[in-house]
């Protein structure tokens, strides 16, 4: 009997001890699990093909150098497939019919530049891709699609607070004045009326020139964080610009926004706007939006997902994320960027394959993680088992070659916690504060201060 007990008890130790392992090991396995999401699942589908695209663009209508006719046509002649003008406080029209005319910008007329629509025939012609193309004298038998509806909502700031307004109707945001130390304004005003946002330029507003720290300085991450946190419509920032003195650290605040989002449910996408005020500057950086059809309700849908890439000529240099040197190459239309064919992702490995590419660097929390050579085309792997993923909310890649950059939006890590309430309650006094600062004529005396330091400055 006493025999008996003793092997019960000797079974039932062993029994409590591998449900303990048992235990354990689950444990350890699902602190380090996690699912990688990526916004490109649905464009393996042979359905879906890469669309060129300018979202940020300006003619003579509002401050470009350009005509309004002059700036399609050059964006015909270049290949691009999607084309929107984002005037300042100005909401675009179709092509065909005469845009809002600002009396701020009368002085165009004077220039020579006058702000006459396309015909309905040249509409046509251009949006159904039957207007032939001057180099060649054929027809380009692809269409360019108008995107209505856009405005560079910062009206007539002194800060240099821009916000891009997408699908707003066309009496909306016109000839707004804009709102000085912030971007509620505009962005409540894009939510209001149901579009999508995203911030330009946003070192410009930072004055980030020549400073590589600002855009990491908490104050400055947070500082845009609350914006992307407050308004759903808002998808991100512009990570590139074709002036490129704008936006020269933007790709690290980017990431900077990415770790400071993400815990609490938001994606941060980068957009590469060329900003172009003439044609020459059209190509300087544009985006590849990932679409089964070239319309408008598809192109709202690829924005809110995030399958599109950014790209763009001329890479500024930085001790972050990289490059090592500035990267300035010819931004034409026979210089081709860097190629993604497939982004695929298997358990916890990332595939891409890719053409036209020198080598990829593949980025996670601000750092470069790895990188993978390919010196033309080719299919790399990422497997993160190899790497050490504590705390890694995302990757993203970025694909060089002697012509510039590609870059992907981020593939996030998803461990299944659930995303964390952001709360941003201020106080009366912290508001009135906030709007005494805001008031054009406090930041307009900051600005002629700050101007009359510098000169000061550069005079002793």
């Amino acid at each position: 009997m006493k025999k008996t007990k003793k092997l019960i008890s000797v079974l039932l130790a062993c029994v409590i001890t591998a449900v303990s392992l048992t235990a354990i090991a689950c444990a350890a396995g699902t602190s380090d699990d996690y699912v990688i999401k990526s916004p490109y699942e649905a464009m393996n589908s042979s359905e879906y093909k890469a669309y060129k695209g300018s979202l940020h663009t300006h003619s003579s209508v509002s401050d470009g150098n350009e005509t309004f006719r002059n700036m399609i046509y050059g964006a015909y002649e270049q290949e691009y497939d999607i084309l929107a003008f984002s005037e300042h406080g100005i909401t675009g029209r179709e092509w065909n019919k005469t845009p809002f005319i600002r009396p701020l910008y009368l002085y165009q007329y004077a220039a020579g530049n006058d702000k006459k629509c396309l015909t309905d025939e040249e509409y046509n012609a251009i949006t159904q891709g039957s207007a032939a193309l001057s180099s060649t004298g054929e027809v380009r038998g692809r269409g360019m699609l108008c995107v209505p509806g856009a405005n560079e909502l910062n009206g007539v700031t002194v800060s240099k607070s821009h916000v891009n307004g997408y699908f707003l109707p066309e009496n909306a945001a016109n000839m707004e004045w804009g709102f000085e130390n912030g971007y509620d304004y505009a962005l409540s005003l894009v939510e209001k009326y149901g579009g999508i946002s995203h911030i330009n330029h946003p070192s410009d507003f930072l004055d980030t020139g020549t400073d590589e720290s600002v855009v990491s300085d908490p104050k400055n991450v947070k500082f845009f964080a609350d914006f992307l946190l407050r308004y759903d419509s808002c998808l991100g920032i512009e990570a590139v610009n074709g002036f490129t003195s704008l936006s020269r650290y933007d790709r690290i605040l980017w990431d900077n926004l990415l770790m400071e989002c993400l815990p609490y449910g938001k994606t941060v996408y980068g957009f590469a706007g060329p900003d172009a005020h003439d044609i020459g500057r059209l190509n300087s950086c544009y985006m590849y939006f990932m679409m089964n059809e070239l319309s408008l309700d598809a192109l709202r849908e690829c924005l809110e997902t995030g399958a599109f890439f950014g790209a763009t000529h001329t890479v500024c240099a930085n001790t972050v994320i990289g490059p090592e040197q500035d990267l300035n190459a010819p931004a034409g239309v026979n210089q081709p960027l860097a190629k993604v064919n497939s982004i695929t992702v298997k358990n916890h490995t990332i595939t891409i394959d890719a053409e036209n590419t020198s080598y990829i660097n593949w980025i996670a929390n601000s750092k470069v993680i790895a990188r993978s050579d390919i010196n033309g085309d080719g299919t790399v792997e990422l497997n993160l088992d190899d790497c050490n993923t504590d705390g890694m909310l995302y990757v993203r890649a970025e694909l060089y070659n002697e012509n510039g950059l590609l870059f992907t939006q981020p593939l996030t890590i998803d461990r299944g916690e659930a995303p964390l309430e952001y709360k941003n309650e201020k106080t009366i006094s912290q508001k009135l504060l906030f709007a005494i600062e805001s008031s054009r004529i406090v930041v307009l005396i900051k600005k002629l201060v700050s101007l009359l330091v510098k000169k000061i400055g550069c005079g002793m």
